[in-house]
């Protein structure tokens, strides 16, 4: 299957995340993660992210056979491909095995433009997924934006932290959202730093 590439706040290729995207590759015999029944917070050189219980992760670009392995095991292989064409340009993958479905956070940084605002940004990205047939939904305030993106079964809610030269984006996601999904999104977002030495 061939991959879209969508620039739009990296979540195209997030949706095929989701939905699954090729053959299985064989087995590997790397270690797998452990899903914490606590709130756990997720660290990578860049950002700091709290994310609810059950979810494993970390930065792809260190930990992808740990990551690979896992997702073998809870029968989520149809999900590699993607991983190992996109483990670089995320800064945080987390993921979460709940009642048969996949539900995931990523963290990426994207170049911020000197004359590019936070509303113009979101107003791009909103116009895109339009364009594709995806409803989104769009709230934004002084230093964060929040796109709620809905196309069948599927929810992913973005937010966009905007920084001089960097756009950062949060996306959680999930085919057929709990109620406890929606409240773990909402204080997981709110824990969210970008690391003093990384700035």
């Amino acid at each position: 299957m061939q991959l879209c590439r969508w620039r739009s706040l990296g979540l195209g290729v997030l949706l095929l995340f989701l939905w699954g995207c090729g053959a299985n590759p064989p087995g590997l015999e790397t270690e797998i993660l452990t899903p914490s029944n606590q709130w756990q917070t997720l660290t990578t050189e860049q950002v700091q992210l709290d994310v609810p219980p059950g979810y494993v992760g970390g930065n792809p670009g260190l930990d992808l056979p740990a990551m690979a392995a896992t997702l073998e095991a809870w029968d989520k292989g149809d999900r590699l491909e993607w991983l190992n064409q996109n483990a670089e340009t995320l800064e945080l993958l987390a993921f979460q095995a709940e009642d048969g479905r996949l539900n995931s956070i990523t963290i990426v940084q994207e170049e911020r433009p000197e004359t590019l605002t936070l509303e113009d940004y979101l107003q791009q990205q909103v116009a895109t997924f339009q364009a594709t047939g995806i409803t989104v939904g769009l709230t934004q305030t002084a230093d964060q934006g929040r796109l709620e993106l809905n196309r069948g079964d599927l929810t992913q809610v973005s937010y966009v932290y905007p920084e001089t030269t960097t756009f950062w984006v949060i996306t959680y996601s999930s085919d057929r959202p709990t109620a406890a999904f929606t409240a773990g999104v909402e204080q997981s977002q709110q824990s969210f730093q970008v690391r003093p030495e990384s700035s």
